[in-house]
């Protein structure tokens, strides 16, 4: 497609900037609201808000932070909160794009899975997220002193979030000094690091199943923008960039959000760069840019509609209510925190230590895959287990393993309690 001079953008009347920022504000307040207006129950959404109602009121514990603000305010208040004062940092810290730069980059993230993701889940990620998007304002404004108060807000919401703002900012430092050096050695070491510690997520894009990632039509007009603006200089430095948060965001649980937002602000910049080059067939263009716009939506409200409907439901801590206080139930890690929170005894949860939790993991492996009767009670009664539950997903995920086959089939050691909405209650008898 042969492509031409530039075409110019005129200043846009006062009023359509003002209905541009207003529909920003409404777009973003669709995204926070809908996955709760979707869901059928009134629960949060995910395993790990759990854990930290559980510890509601404690400054102590993963997510400190967080675990405090939660004695004090509703979830899904302060997640709307924070998602709507994070746009507003988002866009002060933008002061260098054209405003309709700013406001096109924030509409890409809001229907980005990770913003839609970091918001609607009550983990401590949005916070955290939100005070170092603080702490680069003031970064950027040269309010260093201002910078460094904030900057212990981030670690006490998540530490590794801390680590990585202060790393990107010494950086920024560095590069603005011109320590030309001292700043492509850490970057160096860093990019080194990103590349051969910890293993790669399972998923990229949540298109394709992944638990949290990328909009595949945002990775695909990425892609498609290089092949038309690689020869840019300015470019190539945004796709470098954009190129480490990737790999980072594969290795790194967080750091989906940071790739987000650039990649957010990347799609923008270059939108209006296609758009400023006059095309031979403008029908051409107009068509890829509704392309680009419906293929976005679509993954948003895919992505909101898929977690309207994760677990928990009220099944499970319907059955779970059944059971006595501090019963020890054993049951797949993703119900370890539900478990706690209802006042039970997990063997179990997502917020363990690494170490603790492959100790576990490599016990129970044994218990799921294999039918020996002797080490399956040996592991059950080193734990102390009392209850086992099951519901229709775990049934279908463990099938007939080792676990489920000895249940079935020892009515002396094992028992079925009861079975509601099909979640299932196995007495262990030690």
């Amino acid at each position: 497609m042969r492509l031409v001079l530039k075409e110019s953008f005129s200043e846009p009347p006062r009023y359509i900037k003002l209905l541009a920022k207003l529909g920003i504000v409404i777009l973003a307040a669709v995204f926070l609201l809908l996955p709760e207006i979707l869901r059928e129950s009134s629960l949060l959404i995910g395993d790990e808000p759990y854990y930290h109602l559980s510890n509601a009121g404690n400054f102590s514990g993963v997510g400190a932070g967080w675990n405090f603000l939660l004695e004090y305010f509703h979830t899904d208040a302060l997640l709307l909160i924070i998602g709507m004062l994070s746009l507003f940092f988002i866009f002060l810290n933008l002061k260098t794009l054209k405003l309709e730069e700013r406001l096109v980059a924030m509409g890409f993230f809001i229907v980005s899975p990770a913003f839609i993701h970091m918001f609607n889940l009550g983990e401590r990620f949005g916070a955290a997220f939100l005070f170092s998007l603080i702490f680069f304002y003031f970064l950027f404004k040269n309010k260093h002193i201002l910078s460094a108060v904030w900057l212990p807000a981030i670690f006490i919401f998540d530490h590794w979030t801390g680590l990585f703002s202060l790393f990107v900012s010494g950086l920024y430092m560095l590069y603005v000094k011109n320590a030309k050096k001292i700043f492509y050695s850490l970057l160096g070491v860093f990019i080194l690091l990103v590349l051969i510690v910890g293993g790669v997520k399972d998923g990229i894009t949540s298109d394709l199943g992944a638990k949290i990632g990328s909009s595949v039509f945002a990775l695909f007009f990425a892609a498609l923008c290089f092949l038309f603006l690689w020869n840019k200089k300015k470019f190539l430095y945004l796709y470098g960039i954009a190129t480490l948060l990737f790999l980072f965001s594969l290795k790194v649980y967080f750091g989906i959000f940071y790739f987000s937002l650039f990649l957010s602000i990347l799609m923008s910049i270059c939108l209006f760069e296609l758009l400023r080059i006059k095309w031979e067939s403008t029908l051409a263009r107009d068509l890829i840019l509704l392309i680009i716009v419906c293929g976005l939506l679509f993954s948003g409200l895919s992505y909101t509609n898929r977690i309207s409907k994760a677990k928990p439901d009220d099944s499970i801590f319907n059955a779970l209510n059944r059971l006595p206080d501090d019963a020890v139930v054993f049951s797949d890690l993703e119900s370890g925190n539900w478990i706690t929170y209802d006042g039970k005894q997990a063997v179990w949860h997502s917020m363990m230590s690494r170490k603790e939790l492959d100790i576990v993991r490599e016990d129970f492996s044994s218990v799921l895959d294999s039918k020996d009767y002797t080490g399956t009670i040996n592991i059950l009664e080193k734990y102390k287990v009392d209850y086992i539950l099951v519901d229709d997903e775990l049934k279908q995920e463990w099938q007939e393993s080792g676990l489920i086959y000895i249940m079935r089939y020892n009515s002396e050691d094992f028992r079925l309690l009861f079975e509601t909405d099909g979640v299932e209650i196995w007495r262990f008898f030690k």
